[in-house]
């Protein structure tokens, strides 16, 4: 198995953005996730109340964030990390320390997406512990992401997948981290630890999909069908988590991945 494709999602919720390489710290992909949208109650904003956050492309360089809209709409700001606390949640979880990037940033997004919202931070008081439940390492942590570092999947699981479709869907449906290539379709279901590179990672929990997936990622529409989110119900379901699709992943340590890496369960 060798990665095909690696994908960093600046802004929790928001396009992706396809890279060669990417570091990754014990939270994930560097710039993964460190930014999110919150609303008034100061819960986490994503495609499932706001499927327009798909249209919506960030670009992260280092602290200098350029964001571009459906039309003409962009905005430029750079993170600020010595910003307001503001304590924000994602799911039921812990109520996390976050950084406030301020009102201009806060008036730009609320005007594109049509919800008030702010914009915060991941900075270096935020934590966001991983369910001990699912993680062999107690200490775990992740960024804004729904659970855990990284989700990795296989190719060949789609192209099954695409076989039972009407109409064939790309991987950026699923919003993978890395996605692998070379295995036997639904084989991820037998992971435990997988090495990418030369990083190994833990194989927690089957990720559990959404609508999310039925929401195509550059125009913000959903799928009339719900596809493929119905399908994939059909046969690809464990109890308590509804449809899954991929391996959630908590990573061993710190490394860098590329394109092109050798993959294989350990």
């Amino acid at each position: 198995m060798r990665i095909t494709h690696l994908n960093v999602y600046p802004i929790k919720g928001c396009r992706g953005v396809s890279v060669a390489s990417v570091a990754v710290d014990r939270l994930g992909l560097v710039g993964d996730r460190r930014l999110m949208l919150v609303d008034d109650a100061e819960h986490f904003i994503s495609q499932r109340e706001n499927p327009l956050l798909a249209t919506l492309r960030p670009a992260l360089d280092g602290s200098s964030l350029t964001v571009a809209g459906r039309g003409n709409e962009s905005t430029r700001l750079y993170i600020d990390p010595d910003g307001a606390d503001r304590v924000v949640r994602v799911w039921g979880r812990s109520d996390i320390v976050a950084t406030d990037q301020g009102d201009a940033a806060a008036d730009w997004f609320s005007e594109v997406i049509g919800q008030r919202c702010r914009l915060v931070f991941f900075g270096v008081h935020a934590r966001n512990p991983v369910d001990p439940e699912f993680s062999p390492c107690v200490d775990a942590e992740t960024a804004f992401t729904d659970g855990y570092p990284m989700m990795v999947a296989l190719q060949e699981s789609l192209d099954d997948l695409n076989t039972r479709l009407d109409e064939q869907i790309p991987m950026d449906r699923f919003r993978p981290s890395a996605v692998v290539a070379g295995a036997t379709e639904w084989s991820e279901d037998g992971w435990r630890a997988i090495r990418l590179g030369g990083l190994v990672c833990d194989a927690v929990k089957p990720c559990a999909r959404c609508v999310v997936t039925t929401t195509d990622q550059l125009s913000g529409a959903r799928d009339a069908r719900q596809e493929p989110l119905r399908t994939l119900a059909t046969f690809r379901t464990v109890g308590g988590l509804g449809a899954i699709f991929g391996q959630n992943l908590v990573p061993r340590g710190t490394g860098t991945l590329q394109v092109g890496d050798e993959v294989q369960p350990v």
